[in-house]
């Protein structure tokens, strides 16, 4: 019976930290809906103190940096996110739009690519892509990403060009 008892006094501060970095990202994802970007951060950084293992919280603590033209810290959040979750299509996506914003061409098209061939479906990433490789002067690619994304449903704008 003593064991038992150790146990439990020994995960309980583990599952209170669980809960409260639970809380913690709630609030903050309230602040991030709000446009309360660096609010968001401050929840999202106590968040990450408690669960360290948890690629949400530095999913959307890059999530709220690239908002707020913090581009290079959003990487290294979207870093840690996809070491804890390599399979976070969406840590790829977002890590790519904030390569393009960094006129990081090369790398952006590289974390689209990841974020396509972890979810196939990804429209938004196909048409990022295609955005991305027109601007780089890859027309015929741009035009086959956008019309892989109009196939998966996307509504293009009828004046898309890529010339």
């Amino acid at each position: 019976m003593r064991i038992v008892r150790l146990l439990i006094l020994f995960f309980m501060p583990v599952a209170a930290s669980a809960q409260e970095a639970e809380q913690l990202v709630d609030i903050g994802y309230k602040n991030y809906e709000l446009g309360e970007y660096e609010e968001a951060i401050d929840y999202f950084e106590r968040a990450a103190a408690l669960d360290k293992e948890n690629a949400e919280i530095f999913y959307l603590m890059g999530v709220c940096k690239s908002q707020i033209q913090r581009n290079e810290e959003a990487i290294e959040d979207y870093n840690k996110a996809l070491s804890l979750d390599p399979a976070y299509a969406e840590a790829y996506f977002e890590k790519g739009y904030a390569y393009f914003m960094l006129s990081k061409m090369e790398n952006a098209v590289a974390a689209f690519d990841e974020a396509i061939k972890l979810k196939p479906g990804y429209v938004e990433a196909w048409f990022n892509r295609g955005s991305v490789k027109c601007i780089m002067g890859k027309s015929a690619e741009a035009l086959k990403d956008w019309e892989k994304a109009e196939e998966l449903g996307a509504v293009l704008p009828p004046d898309l060009v890529c010339d």
